[in-house]
């Protein structure tokens, strides 16, 4: 479920579970990763600026606007972080790697990595598979807190979007 570059930071927030016993000591280590996460995409945009290659989430509206043939229940699949390539309405306030952009997010992004290292289990995200890519439906911060835990996969209730062209 984690890749090797990741395995640190897998250890590192793994390490704090069973450590931090109360909410205020989880809700305190996921605003640190989640500072860690905003340095991170602002720096990915400086990049962006320099090298002229945009890295944005792509909209599932420029999807939808193809020809959908059908819709299909897959119910609930595990899925690779890095096939989740585009959001539903969320576009904006993340990067293309899930990294969150806006503080507006803080404290719902917060709350859930909180959430995680003090051993909960969360609801399966909801994506929307088109071809071999995801978007997401619901469960954005979910996602960005999985990407920045390092996990490589997450379980995801999947419903799948045919176009005349797959």
């Amino acid at each position: 479920m984690y890749d090797n570059t990741a395995l640190i930071r897998h250890t590192i927030a793994h390490s704090y579970h069973g450590k931090l016993e109360t909410v205020g000591q989880a809700r305190r280590w996921g605003v640190q990763l989640y500072w860690q996460q905003r340095l991170r995409a602002s720096l990915a945009q400086l990049r962006v600026l320099v090298n002229g290659r945009c890295r944005h989430l792509r909209n599932l509206d420029e999807i939808a606007d193809t020809s959908i043939s059908g819709r299909r229940e897959l119910g609930i699949r595990t899925v690779p972080l890095n096939q989740i390539i585009g959001s539903e309405g969320r576009t904006h306030d993340f990067d293309a790697d899930f990294r969150p952009l806006r503080s507006h997010n803080m404290d719902r992004w917060v709350g859930i990595a909180a959430a995680q290292a003090l051993g909960a289990i969360l609801p399966p995200v909801e994506l929307i598979q088109v071809g071999s890519a995801y978007f997401v439906r619901d469960g954005n911060h979910r996602i960005s807190v999985a990407n920045a835990l390092g996990q490589i996969e997450i379980d995801a209730h999947v419903t799948l979007w045919q176009t005349h062209n797959s």
